[in-house]
């Protein structure tokens, strides 16, 4: 097919979620001629998208100055933790930021190859309803979550880690309820938390679908575990519209298009189960309609480059520290279970001894399998600190091989585990502002993006208002100052048992 059209920019980014938004925004406001490219109609990914609409991360940077214009416009709920946006509104929030700042954006745009010569990319091979188009560039960013550029033009990438066989972490598709009586349901949650028979499951939730699993109401557990968030608007908290990221696909292969479509299908079908059993077994639900399914699956995890540096999974948990590090990161190990069970997410990984500021103790989960479906695991449980908190490193965005790309978001360089983290969504924002400045320094000093100061960009970062030079505050700080012991509790995380304050996951 013939080239129709030809774009030119000095920084290119493909792919429009968090990172690439964030990405593009930077490198728009540093003054460089900026096309994004997006196969989609909106902005946003699976942050709205996807209706995963609470921000998850530390809240720092481009993705604080999002959810104040949202919150300014109506269109957010500001809290400690979570803050949550309509979705809707978040989209085209997103697209006039980048415009005002002057970025160029093509929509119906799949980025399907590009050119490389000496190793730099020259051009990436867009179709669309064009037809086949080109786009030339100075520096390029990959923020398409699957690291389609990386690997057309021949980084090397993983997928998975060893113990799960290949295996990504479990799908969800989010979903959108309208008339949810979003008070009885806390009302509902809280007493279950205070009155629950004992070894009964501490989530409403799971225990509900224990019971329609008896009654015959459920083939099988659904969703084992979910956030439920408020869409914001004025209306009446017992008519409220809700997002959900609940049923879960699983033994997925996130790189193949036949299994795609297989989690796709069989999610479809699972919402319209869940959704059922929702209005029959949850208080606050009886009369909640299904208002949309979310237009695309929530993939966690696919490919990830190796970047100049591998973000290790004990350098999440161990809250480890980088001289170029350009995000904070203080959330739990968060790697969905690839296989069916009763587990939602692993929150911690194994190591032949304790690590850095990890909450360590010796392996108890080796008969396990259920977690750990293929091996059992010996040595020391590692779990995050709650008092603690890691750093991405900017030489975890620099791909290897190829000299003019940088990779931001959910398939950065980083472990298995490391990723199954940090791919959330104000990490993933963080991960984008700091690729497009990056970037425009490249541009501007004529170096390669390798050849920038992380030391430097981090200072940058600081002056433009991220707090990367001191703990992260808020919510955190609140964590932080919280006296008490440590304990597992049964989601397999951190909390802490103390008298003056709530335990936090």
């Amino acid at each position: 097919m013939l080239t129709s059209k030809r774009f030119d920019a000095d920084v290119v980014v493909c792919g429009g979620g968090p990172a690439g938004f964030a990405s593009a925004l930077a490198a728009a406001r540093d003054g460089k001629r900026v096309i994004l490219l997006e196969w989609r109609e909106s902005l946003g990914g699976l942050y709205t998208n996807g209706y995963i609409t609470g921000m998850a991360g530390y809240v720092d940077g481009y993705a604080k100055e999002f959810i104040e214009r949202m919150d300014k416009a109506g269109h957010a709920m500001v809290r400690p933790h979570l803050p949550t946006i309509d979705p809707e509104a978040g989209k085209v929030m997103m697209e006039q930021m980048l415009l005002a700042a002057g970025c160029r954006i093509l929509y119906g745009a799949h980025v399907c190859d590009c050119e490389v010569k000496d190793g730099r990319i020259t051009s990436v091979i867009v179709y669309c309803k064009s037809g086949r188009i080109e786009v030339t560039g100075r520096v390029f960013i990959d923020c398409t979550g699957d690291a389609d550029l990386a690997f057309a033009a021949g980084v090397p990438t993983e997928v998975s880690a060893a113990d799960y066989l290949g295996l990504s972490q479990s799908v969800t598709m989010g979903f959108r309820l309208a008339y949810v009586d979003t008070e009885k349901y806390a009302a509902a949650q809280r007493d279950w938390a205070k009155n629950r028979p004992e070894g009964a499951n501490m989530m409403l939730l799971m225990a509900k679908q224990d019971e329609a699993i008896a009654n015959g109401d459920l083939p099988e557990i659904l969703s084992p575990g979910n956030l439920i968030y408020p869409v914001p608007n004025d209306s009446d908290p017992t008519c409220k519209d809700v997002t959900l990221d609940a049923t879960h696909s699983f033994d997925n292969h996130c790189d193949d298009v036949v299994d795609l479509t297989r989690q796709i299908v069989d999610q479809h079908r699972k919402v319209y189960l869940f959704v059922n059993f929702m209005k029959k077994y949850l208080p606050g639900f009886e009369k909640a309609q299904l208002v949309a399914m979310a237009g695309m699956n929530g993939i966690r995890d696919s490919r990830r480059i190796i970047g100049e540096y591998v973000l290790r999974d004990i350098d999440v948990a161990g809250g480890i520290k980088f001289e170029d590090g350009i995000a904070l990161f203080p959330e739990v190990l968060d790697t969905h279970v690839p296989t069916p069970g009763k587990h939602c997410a692993v929150r911690h990984v194994h190591y032949k001894e304790p690590f850095g500021n990890a909450v360590a103790r010796p392996a108890q989960d080796q008969n396990d399998f259920m977690m750990h479906p293929f091996v059992p695991l010996d040595g020391y449980e590692l779990r995050t600190n709650p008092r603690d908190y890691c750093e991405i490193p900017y030489r975890s965005l620099v791909a290897v091989g190829v000299d003019n790309l940088l990779v931001a978001g959910r398939c950065y360089s980083a472990e298995f585990h490391a990723l199954g983290a940090t791919r959330v969504i104000a990490t993933s924002m963080s991960m984008g502002q700091a690729a497009g400045h990056a970037a425009a320094m490249s541009v501007q000093k004529q170096i390669l993006p390798r050849e920038v100061d992380g030391k430097e960009l981090r200072a940058l970062l600081v002056a433009e208002g991220a707090h990367l030079n001191e703990p992260p505050m808020g919510y955190w700080e609140t964590v932080r100052n919280t006296e008490g012991e440590f304990f597992v509790n049964t989601a397999d995380t951190i909390s802490i048992r103390s008298n003056k304050a709530p335990s936090f996951m």
